[in-house]
């Protein structure tokens, strides 16, 4: 059967197995057949607010988003009704007021982009765009309806939406929570197969318990590069790591390692999944360049009128053999005292030092210099301690002028640095060229 709207996986998993477990939260289990229920008699409510319920013309409504199970039902009933949902849980995005109430070429789903440097865009995706990308992943990842996967990103992202896609595509079950002190009691619990982090998340659960961690059959890592010496310590504590590179443009996954492969390098992300052609524009004298993906999983563009492949903001290198590595973002090379500095590289280093538990690093305005190179580094020790030990590994231009150090850095609720935050502590925290 082809899927016209998400929901018809979920009918179809509870046409095959009706008391299968589709969702489970820390006070119970959702089964598909209840499931399926909710979600049809809240499209049915939703009818009278679309003009047209054929889904060829749908406009778009904004879905308050939780992880909880009202948020999951609103995003696959409105579909079924006619309309798009729109995730949103701190502010709407850029684009939202001109896209508002108007038609969405199809779209069955707009969703913000993560915005951890700024304003967040709107991306439209339709069902053709979703259900390629679910079926990549799947068949890069081998997940299947006995899989639990481990849903604890943000549903206002596309990141935590696909998680539920590919789960009630193959029948299996999504263990709902939130990244919060009370996760690692429900991973004990449910004993997941299968679960997404971006970094930070994952660091911070090998803080908390790495046996925990190693106990996760797969765990996929994504929305920023995987630094070497995270990749590192969770080979060493028997974590099976799965880097992957994907953006909210693409419906989620681009390009993902076979699980089981060892991470080569920082940034290492396998090879591009079946559908998706990635290609390197203007490559310099290392073959690194802005990374082109075109294929069945990516939107049609802001606008509805892409033409050619999606110009991402990240720079990247192909190898011979294929395999993507993912360098960071355009906007992370910054220019200071007249050098280039990737922000990614100095981030890199100066989290190898010793007692400093992650770090990020930003460029902040500065007559002198054009950009001064900035750090909030998360450690106990005290600022002259951190800086010493970040004068051994990081020197010239690229040694940050600013420093402070935190107790823990301000996340964004997809767990990835809230660099705005950031800013607006070093500004505050101003101690000066160093």
């Amino acid at each position: 059967m082809d899927a016209r709207t998400p929901a018809d996986w979920v009918d179809a998993a509870a046409d095959r197995d009706p008391d299968a477990p589709a969702l489970a939260f820390a006070d119970g289990v959702v089964t598909y057949v209840q499931l399926a229920d909710q979600v049809a008699q809240r499209a049915r409510s939703l009818h009278g607010r679309s003009a047209d319920a054929s889904g060829s013309d749908r406009s778009t409504v904004t879905v308050p988003a939780a992880l909880d199970l009202p948020t999951i039902v609103d995003l696959l009933a409105h579909p079924v009704a006619g309309l798009v949902p729109v995730p949103y849980a701190d502010g709407l995005p850029v684009g939202y007021d001109a896209l508002a109430g108007s038609a969405a070429d199809g779209a069955v789903l707009a969703v913000p982009t993560s915005g951890s440097s700024g304003n967040r865009r709107l991306v439209r995706l339709s069902m053709a765009n979703i259900a390629a990308s679910v079926s990549a992943s799947r068949t890069r990842l081998r997940t299947g309806p006995d899989d639990r996967w481990l849903a604890c990103l943000p549903l206002d992202h596309v990141g935590g939406i696909s998680v539920l896609f590919r789960t009630f595509e193959a029948g299996g079950a999504a263990v709902v929570a939130r990244f919060d002190d009370a996760l690692p009691d429900l991973i004990e619990r449910t004993r997941p197969s299968v679960a997404s982090f971006v970094p930070t998340m994952l660091h911070r659960l090998l803080e908390r318990d790495q046996d925990l961690v190693a106990g996760i059959g797969t765990v996929l890592v994504g929305g920023g590069r995987l630094p070497q010496t995270l990749a590192e310590r969770a080979e060493r504590a028997s974590v099976r790591v799965v880097a992957t590179y994907g953006s909210t443009e693409t419906a989620s996954q681009v390009s993902t390692m076979v699980p089981g492969e060892p991470v080569r390098h920082a940034g290492y992300v396998g090879t591009p999944l079946d559908g998706f052609t990635v290609t390197v524009d203007e490559p310099d004298d290392t073959g690194v360049g802005t990374l082109l993906v075109d294929g069945p999983a990516v939107f049609a563009g802001y606008d509805g009128a892409r033409s050619g492949p999606h110009r991402t903001s990240d720079l990247g290198r192909l190898d011979p053999d294929g395999s993507l590595t993912v360098v960071g973002r355009s906007d992370d090379v910054v220019v200071t005292g007249g050098v280039n500095v990737s922000l990614v590289a100095v981030a890199e280093a100066v989290a190898r030092s010793p007692g400093i538990r992650d770090v990020a690093v930003v460029g902040l305005a500065d007559e002198e210099w054009g950009v001064r190179i900035g750090a909030l580094v998360e450690s106990d020790a005290s600022v002259d301690e951190v800086s010493e030990s970040i004068d051994a590994v990081v020197h010239g231009p690229s040694r940050p002028r600013v420093l402070h150090v935190v107790e823990a850095i301000p996340l964004l609720p997809n767990g990835k640095h809230d660099l705005a935050a950031v800013r607006t502590l070093l500004g505050e925290a101003d101690l000066g060229d160093r």
